[in-house]
């Protein structure tokens, strides 16, 4: 190690990483709750996950100053410190891809049920208009009356 570089590079990767792995654990479980049409929990999750990102946000606005710290200063860690750190970063890569991948299933699953949706109220719609041309259609051999004064 030629320098004591001054940022905790691990602390920094490990909590990234920590917010990744909780968006794909609660990605998941936004999945599940989808096909279990439980739209109740669902929008907790989505609160949860809405959480997440606020924190992942603050991360965002150092990540500038961290990235060009992080190529300043890696070449002077120490080989277990580096090790950690390229961990941590491959390990956020990996969970970033499969949220993106989790995400789309999950906006493709929700997407079919809506479709789903919107066809069965079509569905009903036509049969509310057709249950109604029928009726109009006897309404007079239906409607008719005993004339009494005959």
């Amino acid at each position: 190690m030629t320098g004591s570089p001054t940022f905790n590079f691990v602390r920094i990767f490990a909590a990234h990483r920590e917010c990744c792995s909780r968006l794909l654990e609660l990605s998941h479980n936004q999945d599940r709750l989808i096909i279990e049409d439980d739209y109740t929990q669902l929008l907790v999750v989505l609160g949860k996950k809405q959480k997440v990102l606020n924190q992942m946000e603050e991360y965002a606005k150092h990540r500038p100053r961290i990235q060009a710290l992080w190529k300043l200063q890696r070449d002077e860690l120490d080989t277990e410190t580096r090790r950690q750190c390229e961990d941590l970063l491959n390990g956020t890569e990996s969970d970033l891809a499969e949220l993106v991948r989790q995400e789309q299933a999950s906006t493709d699953r929700i997407e079919e049920r809506r479709a789903a949706t919107q066809q069965d109220l079509q569905n009903l719609d036509q049969g509310g208009r057709v249950s109604e041309a029928y009726r109009d259609s006897l309404a007079p051999a239906t409607h008719r009356r005993l004339d009494i004064g005959q």
